[in-house]
């Protein structure tokens, strides 16, 4: 396989993940190729996460962030997505700032979206740690007309971009596959749409893992990095605060998401 500093972009799997429809809001699938494509996945890092449900209109932050937390949050975000290419649709206040972890990491949180604070609608929200490194961003807004990337095309965008936002980071990865990624969320008069990308996941020397998700518009969708997995639970371990579904579970407002997700605890 490709690492991140290597010319050559030939010889990584490639498939075709076909949408997983009829989920009520955002369905975070870390997906892989299926198994018609090529060899059945033989690792973790292979492992699908399934297309799950939030409970669609679901507001669990009536009370907006104090302006304090929102004027930091602020100076923190612009910082740190500074000279990246990501970027946070126009109009789109913060609705939620929260102090959390991603594993042993104090991290920030911050939450955009149109309308006020609604699990499962369209939103964007970052991952920022003490240090200001960026850990988690994605960008779910509309589905836009137009091909996705070619895997070959998608992988040279995620490069360079992990190049330029990471670079020490990025001499460790490894490419793992490169594939159709679908998220879907719920718009308020409860219609779903579907909003695909190209999802190019990578391996670090260090046990861990990176991903980008290229739109078709070339732009980087969604970013994650430093995510753990639990080989003895069989399932992510590290704490999921992009996607809805999983907030939900954590707090209290929606199911136990199943493995390979991760646990969700209050």
């Amino acid at each position: 396989m490709p690492r991140l500093n290597a010319a050559a972009l030939a010889g990584i799997a490639v498939a075709v993940l076909a949408t997983s429809g009829g989920a009520l809001a955002v369905s975070s699938a870390d997906t892989v190729p299926p198994a018609a494509a090529g060899p059945a996945p033989t690792s973790h890092e292979e492992t699908p996460m399934p297309a799950t449900t939030t409970h669609a209109g679901q507001d669990t932050a009536a009370v907006e962030p104090p302006a304090a937390d929102v004027s930091r949050a602020r100076r923190l975000e612009a910082a740190a997505l500074n000279g990246t290419g990501l970027r946070v649709p126009a109009g789109w206040p913060i609705v939620g700032v929260r102090e959390e972890r991603h594993d042993g990491r104090d991290v920030t949180v911050i939450r955009h979206q149109p309308g006020g604070h609604r699990l499962g609608g369209p939103h964007a929200s970052v991952v920022l740690d003490a240090d200001g490194t960026i850990l988690g961003f994605t960008r779910l807004q509309q589905a836009l007309d137009g091909p996705l990337s070619s895997p070959r095309r998608a992988e040279e965008i995620a490069l360079r971009f992990l190049r330029q936002v990471a670079p020490d980071h990025a001499k460790g990865l490894t490419v793992n596959w490169v594939a159709r990624h679908d998220e879907t969320v719920t718009r308020p008069d409860g219609t779903t749409e579907t909003i695909s990308g190209t999802k190019v996941k990578t391996r670090h020397d260090n046990g861990l893992y990176t991903w980008v998700i290229v739109g078709p518009d070339e732009t980087v969708m969604t970013y994650e990095r430093d995510i753990a997995w639990d080989s003895g639970q069989g399932r992510r371990g590290t704490q999921m605060w992009l996607h809805d579904s999983w907030i939900a579970a954590h707090e209290g407002t929606g199911p136990q998401p199943a493995a390979p997700y991760a646990r969700a605890t209050s």
